[in-house]
């Protein structure tokens, strides 16, 4: 029977992220035990960050409420309003119900959507986000092309134009999970244009969508005339919730939102109740929530700029994130060696040195010699210390 087992599964790997984080599991110890200083993980996006106490609270209240029983498929209404009232502070008009659906983190929605679209030609900025590579791209059997970003992370439009051609989905991530990159909106509207004169969907990542700084301005693509828009949101990121796996998905398109709630009936019966009270609460209480993401963002910016100072100590035009909590740093450069595979190089040297990355081919197999570096989970002083020793341990190499 082994031979029957779907593609959509065949081609499935697990992340090379969830890989790292496994290995350092063990090899943590070990270093911390001999070395009596902190292993560093600067590896995956998790927040090391309670939720705010009005949403813990708010659980505990969709749970004396009784919200527990079978949810309504596709989101309660209450919980859709509430993405709607929300969706209109941030200018966007013309939501309604039909056009929402509640679902498990935003992993969920790229899954239903890529599904419900199995087997179509996406392209896709690079670097990508590992997971769509990945997991996402071969469960829906997506047939993916990328389309490497030029220096400093600008799109090559004449490039985009040419391969949009061949498309029928076009997935973009603003904030830009791994770089950093906040897209303009003179650029999100030129891939707006494009992709209606192509009829090309656009799926749209918008998981980091709060986590913006300095002059900085996140525009959905929800905000542009284009029905053929999906834009997927998370709760994960926004209030440091990511264990929670809640989020929605909207389209002006209701024929999607619908058939994305069939599936998502068929593969999780909808999202639990009490957890969407939780994240409606969660939008609607304005004041918590504007003194949650102030407080919020002006600790991930510490930590950026900490990083960031830090890193250009050693390495040449360090890319500065406009948003997310990422760099996207190239080391090959201060590698005078020869080397056979960069990332493996470079990944087996900070371990052993007791610092965790994500290498640069997880997100694209043009950035071999890159590394990721998250700041999402550590605090200050182990951020410096960490971005310290990779500085130290390259510039003895």
């Amino acid at each position: 029977m082994v031979q029957k087992i779907s593609l959509a599964f065949q081609n499935i790997v697990l992340s090379q992220i969830v890989k790292i984080s496994e290995r350092v599991r063990e090899k943590a110890v070990e270093f911390e035990k001999t070395h009596k200083k902190p292993f560093i993980r600067f590896q995956r996006g998790d927040l090391g960050i309670d939720i705010p106490a009005y949403v813990r609270d708010a659980i505990n209240e969709g749970l004396e409420k009784g919200l527990t029983k079978y949810p309504k498929s596709g989101g309660e209404p209450w919980f859709k309003d509430a993405v709607i009232n929300h969706l209109e502070e941030m200018g966007i008009k013309n939501i309604k119900r039909d056009n929402v659906i509640a679902t498990y983190g935003g992993q969920e929605g790229l899954q239903l959507v890529f599904s419900l679209f199995r087997g179509s030609k996406c392209l896709a900025f690079s670097p990508c986000w590992s997971c769509m590579l990945d997991n996402i791209f071969p469960y829906s059997e997506t047939d993916y092309k990328l389309l490497p970003l030029k220096e400093n992370f600008e799109i090559d439009f004449d490039e985009f134009e040419k391969n949009l051609k061949h498309s029928d989905i076009l997935y973009l991530n603003n904030p830009h999970n791994p770089t950093g990159k906040v897209f303009t909106y003179e650029e999100l509207e030129r891939i707006n244009h494009l992709c209606k004169k192509y009829d090309v969907l656009i799926v749209s990542d918008e998981a980091y969508k709060d986590i913006i700084f300095d002059n900085n301005r996140f525009h959905s693509m929800l905000e542009f005339d284009n029905k053929d828009v999906v834009s997927v949101f998370t709760f994960s990121k926004s209030f440091a919730a990511t264990g929670f796996r809640a989020g929605y998905t909207v389209s002006r398109n209701s024929f999607i939102i619908e058939k994305m709630t069939l599936g998502d009936y068929s593969q999780t019966a909808g999202v639990v109740t009490f957890i969407q009270y939780a994240f409606k609460v969660a939008l609607e209480n304005k004041e918590e929530k504007d003194k949650w993401l102030k407080w919020f963002l002006n600790k991930l910016k510490k930590r950026r700029d900490i990083a960031y100072e830090e890193l250009k100590e050693f390495v040449k035009d360090v890319y500065k994130p406009g948003g997310t909590f990422y760099f996207f740093v190239n080391l090959k450069d201060l590698i005078k060696k020869e080397v056979k595979n960069y990332d493996e190089y470079i990944l087996d040297l900070l371990i052993e040195n007791g610092v965790a990355v994500t290498p640069g081919s997880a997100f694209g197999r043009d950035f071999e010699g890159f590394i990721r570096i998250s700041t999402s989970a550590l605090e200050e002083n182990l951020i410096k210390e960490g971005i310290k020793r990779i500085g130290e341990i390259f510039k003895s190499i």
